[in-house]
């Protein structure tokens, strides 16, 4: 014997079997104890939640010679060859592939002669909004004067589209979503009917994820048992290709306590095992909508900030050429914006790496403490030492970068500065380029540059890969530069202090690396204009102002 989709096998027969939609189903039933239907309806809403069933049913019970209450009886001529799908009374037509105008002329045509066995004429045309505005016009026309015996049942899941004149001639039913529980329950008999042993938390998952479509439902159903005699929920995600609710929720955790290499190793498993990064970004959006529908304990700020961060990353996703990469910049951005974020120890960074001192330069600029106060945390004096000696190295970079600046080399490490993104899937720098495409140029020197990044972990991780982002600034330029990243606001009181000292005359010295000189600055009167020139090429002439 051929299967028969579940679907269309529990397509319901009685006006009683539909879920969901019950005050369409009872002005069927009025209009059939009145005898009152109309000459045109129009049925709009979400695919899956009834229209094409309850057309058909119309279709059925106008033409039934011996109703049941609002019933069919299935057993007169019209009934049985409804059921044998072959009334010729009962015509269906798809408007996605049926749209021109043509068509709709030989339907005007055939609707004015007299139905064959039947009652009525019934034309029940789906997707109705696919129809050409040719079309609409030639089928206004029947709609404004229809023949006695004939009824249309419009059908769209995207009403928006259908002209007003159409509207406006017909009776308009609006399908809502069907509810969790409606669907619940159909699964739930359905499987008690064919014997399906399916966990009783798949079907809410089921009909969570079908998203009130009825239809889409029951066929989720039908693939999820041919699958498996034992459906449970490990094999719905492994099925329709979600994650586990467990993971969202670490992810999410770990994302507020701003843990963000477990949070780039949770998404990038998920990559790895085929899951979409746009994907989980909707699962952590609803996720996070449901935290805050049913007020959860957590900090609601949290929540809502994580919301807008997520949706700004849905929205980037769109143009990005690189889902990974645009997702860990948005996270990052979260982390930043919940300022949770950990800040990179000293300790961490030098076990790490203990041969690069210049990766740990910055970390001890950027977090308000001063050296000598972290200097306490660290009892090993070797250790004290070498971050002592690593400040001053961050310190030469600033001065020589000042000292040397040049206008002109600026320009040109600007203009190749989009080579970075011909990295993004490189496989050995493809995790931290998006520091260089994240940050701005201030100032380069001959062999130094300053750049400044908004967010604190963008500059954090930086300083962690600082001797790795130093040879790929090599590959893109062409030249070896020794790099400083600062946050933002830490660049905006460098430019300040510069300013101030060009105003009093001061002038900064090329110093040597691993030279040991602590007067950076050299307080020589130059010649002021010349000095002033100097800074007006470096930051504009609207900033500096001579006093």
């Amino acid at each position: 014997m051929e299967y028969v989709a579940l679907y269309r096998k529990y397509r319901p027969k009685r006006l009683d079997e539909v879920y969901g939609q019950k005050y369409i189903v009872d002005i069927v039933k009025n209009s059939v104890v009145n005898n009152r239907f109309f000459h045109a309806y129009l049925f709009s809403g979400p695919r899956g939640t009834g229209k094409t069933t309850i057309a058909k049913l119309i279709a059925k019970i106008v033409n039934c010679s011996n109703l049941k209450g609002y019933d069919p009886c299935d057993v007169c001529d019209s009934c049985k060859l409804f059921n044998d799908k072959s009334n010729p009374d009962i015509i269906e037509i798809d408007a996605a592939s049926n749209n021109g105008v043509d068509e709709i002329r030989s339907i005007r045509e055939k609707a004015v002669l007299m139905p064959s066995v039947s009652k009525y004429k019934v034309y029940i045309i789906d997707e109705v909004h696919m129809l050409s505005i040719s079309a609409f016009n030639a089928l206004l026309k029947t709609l404004e004067e229809p023949p006695k015996h004939v009824i249309f049942i419009l059908a769209t899941t995207e009403l928006d589209r259908v002209p007003e004149t159409i509207i406006s001639r017909c009776q308009c039913y609006d399908f809502k979503r069907i509810s969790v529980a409606d669907i619940v329950l159909c699964l739930k008999n359905i499987c008690a009917n064919e014997g399906f042993n399916v966990d009783d938390e798949v079907f809410e998952l089921i009909a969570t994820y079908c998203n009130g479509g009825m239809r889409d439902s029951i066929g989720l159903l039908d693939k999820l048992v041919s699958y498996s005699d034992n459906v449970n929920k490990t094999l719905f995600y492994d099925v329709v290709g979600l994650i586990d609710d467990d993971v969202i929720y670490d992810i999410y955790s770990n994302i507020v306590d701003g843990n963000v290499k477990t949070v780039f190793d949770l998404v990038e498993k998920m990559v790895n095992s085929g899951k979409s990064v746009n994907l989980i970004t909707e699962q952590l959006l609803i996720f996070l909508k449901d935290m805050a529908v049913k007020g959860s304990t957590e900090d609601s700020s949290v929540v809502f900030k994580m919301v807008e961060g997520f949706s700004d990353i849905i929205y980037d996703l769109r143009f990005s050429t690189n889902a990974l990469l645009c997702f860990e910049i948005g996270v990052l951005k979260i982390i930043n914006s919940l300022g949770n974020g950990k800040i990179i120890s000293r300790e961490i960074i030098s076990s790490s790496d203990s041969n690069s001192s210049t990766d740990i330069n910055v970390v001890n600029k950027y977090d308000g403490v001063s050296a000598e106060t972290k200097l306490n945390k660290e009892d090993n004096k070797d250790s004290e030492q070498m971050v002592e000696k690593t400040v001053k190295n961050f310190d030469i970079v600033i001065n020589n970068a000042f000292a040397l600046a040049n206008k002109e080399l600026k320009n040109s490490i600007v203009n190749k500065w989009r080579g970075f993104s011909d990295y993004v899937h490189n496989k050995e720098f493809s995790s931290i380029v998006s520091y260089f495409l994240d940050s701005t140029v201030c100032v380069v020197g001959e062999k130094d540059i300053i750049i400044a990044a908004d967010f604190e972990s963008v500059v954090d991780n930086a300083c962690r890969n600082l001797t790795k982002l130093e040879l790929l600034f090599n590959l893109v330029m062409g030249k070896f530069y020794n790099l400083a990243f600062v946050l933002t606001d830490e660049w905006n009181v460098l430019r300040d202090k510069y300013v101030s000292d060009v105003k009093s005359g001061k002038k900064y010295n090329y110093i040597e690396p691993n030279v040991e000189n602590d007067d950076i600055i050299v307080n020589e009167t130059s010649d002021l204009p010349d000095v002033v020139s100097e800074a007006n090429d470096i930051f504009g002439d609207d900033i500096v102002e001579i006093k």
